[in-house]
């Protein structure tokens, strides 16, 4: 299949905006197969949201479901569906649950840091040099 890459302004203009850019938006992503996306891209897309558009998590979290349940290929959507179950349930950063996610994933369970939120993974042992 001829894949064509989906960037985070085009989710923007479908979650947050109105106007001819999100009508055209929606419908890409509506009526078009072969769309594809990164991790990076849904990282962006929270991150936006929550601070140029000051969305609370409930509200961010089931826009990036509906991008995780759709039809656009996500390389490990099964780990970034958990990740935004965590994220969802827990006062954490997207970027940490995604990185701790993936770590978990390659039974990696010891972490170098001094970010003591990190303590809410339970499966990591966060360690300071």
């Amino acid at each position: 299949m001829d894949y064509r890459f989906v960037d985070t302004n085009i989710f923007i203009e479908v979650f947050a905006r109105k106007g001819i850019k999100s009508d055209r938006s929606k419908n890409l992503l509506k009526g078009t197969k072969g769309l594809l996306t990164t991790s990076l891209v849904l990282s962006e897309i929270e991150s936006v949201l929550r601070s140029a558009y000051l969305l609370e998590r409930k509200e961010i979290s089931k826009y990036l479901r509906t991008v995780l349940t759709s039809d656009i290929l996500i390389e490990n959507k099964k780990t970034l569906v958990n990740v935004l179950d965590f994220y969802k349930n827990n006062s954490v950063d997207w970027s940490d649950c995604l990185n701790m996610f993936q770590i978990k994933d390659k039974d990696i369970n010891k972490v170098y840091s001094y970010d003591v939120g990190l303590n809410k993974f339970s499966w990591v042992k966060r360690l300071e040099p």
